[in-house]
């Protein structure tokens, strides 16, 4: 998600001077030199603090840290996210007569997420507390209207596969099955708009609608056809990560985008008249970006970045609130261009420019290749709710 020697625009990012045209041919991407940034927030090695979304806070450096001495915060475990939520789930399922019970699901109507309707599963993908039985869905997309950026067409935007990580190059979209571990082509990206458009990196909000980023424009990309349609200009500035951080940590509805830049910074990307505008959320302590993040509830937030004197990229785990807090995971020895980077439940993936695809275990840090077969990866993406067919 970066690009060598050519200074790549972040996405939505920060407002400043544009370096890399978006009419660019070059197909490499580069987060810098090998020794950059200071001091690391923790010692390599320890075990790291995993900034999970949940409840209460507690200290930082404990496994589901806040804001050192914070109390109340929200970033703590929460139970799986995609399956039965509320109350009556259970009663539901058991048969079980409930009082307060218009819809004979089994779930009392104070606590059920669609009173009017049967859903004994509570089933909430987005987590705005509508259940999807009910939500509001104009054209049956099976995207509720208020994540819909087109509610009245139902072939767009489209929408990602349940158990599915998405990576791509410059040029095409790929998609790894996490039951399967299978690594498939989905389709060479187009555009609406001409000129030598490529791809820096993706994100995909929890309703599943995926976005993108070129060195001047942010997209919306169909997930089965790789269409892509302009959503605005970016600022010029220089941005190698995109991802969607949950809205309960801005006390919003809906998920927040943001971009991560080269040097390290965390930018809010914001739509606003046929632009885009970044707000300042914070910065690393001194590591640089090295390709991506990732952010999905009840798992956490990880990222890539380079330091100063190691010559691979470190995986660590990013306090979303506050990415000047964040733990070393796993150094990837031997691979120094991990630009696309995305997980799931107690795994990472991470995919380097030289054409490996990296599984690490959350748990035991272990890493295995999957594939190495020189495809120039550039970027990934995760919804920030996980889907499964099993939830």
């Amino acid at each position: 998600m970066r690009s060598s020697l050519l200074m790549r625009v972040c996405v939505l990012i920060a407002l400043g001077g544009c370096e890399s045209p978006d009419s660019s041919s070059s197909l490499s991407q580069d987060g810098g030199a090998d020794s950059l940034g200071g001091a690391t927030s923790q010692v390599a090695g320890a075990e790291p603090a995993l900034w999970v979304m949940g409840g209460a806070g507690t200290e930082a450096g404990t496994e589901t840290g806040t804001e050192a001495g914070t109390e109340g915060g929200p970033w703590t475990p929460q139970p799986e996210l995609g399956g039965s939520t509320g109350a009556g789930a259970e009663a539901g399922a058991s048969g079980g007569q409930v009082m307060g019970d218009r819809d004979a699901d089994g779930v009392p109507d104070e606590s059920d997420n669609c009173p009017d309707t049967f859903n004994p599963d509570q089933l909430d993908v987005n987590r705005d507390f509508i259940g999807d039985a009910c939500a509001m869905d104009a054209d049956q997309d099976t995207i509720p209207d208020s994540w819909d950026p087109a509610p009245s067409d139902p072939s767009w935007p489209g929408r990602t596969r349940p158990d599915t990580v998405y990576a791509h190059t410059a040029r095409t979209l790929h998609a790894l099955d996490v039951k399967t571990m299978r690594l498939n082509e989905v389709a060479p990206f187009s555009f609406d708009v001409e000129g030598n458009h490529q791809i820096t990196d993706i994100a995909i909000d929890r309703a599943g609608v995926l976005w993108a980023i070129t060195y001047s424009t942010l997209w919306l990309c169909h997930p089965q056809t790789g269409e892509c349609r302009s959503q605005g200009s970016l600022p010029s500035t220089n941005c190698n990560g995109l991802t969607f951080l949950p809205g309960a940590l801005f006390n919003e509805p809906r998920d927040v985008l943001v971009g991560i830049e080269s040097s390290g910074v965390w930018r809010r990307l914001t739509l606003n008249n046929g632009g885009v505008d970044g707000m300042y959320l914070g910065s690393y302590p001194s590591e640089r970006s090295s390709g991506d993040v990732f952010s999905i509830e009840g798992v956490g937030t990880y990222a890539a970045v380079k330091r100063d004197g190691v010559s691979s990229d470190i995986l660590v785990s990013v306090n979303p609130t506050r990415p000047d807090q964040l733990t070393d995971v796993v150094t990837l020895d031997g691979y120094r261009a991990v630009y696309g980077l995305a997980g799931w439940r107690g795994q990472m993936f991470a995919f380097d420019e030289g054409g490996a695809v990296l599984v690490i275990d959350l748990e035991t840090r272990e890493v295995t290749v999957l594939e190495d077969n020189g495809v120039q990866w550039w970027g990934a993406g995760v919804s920030s709710v996980l889907r499964s067919v099993d939830d």
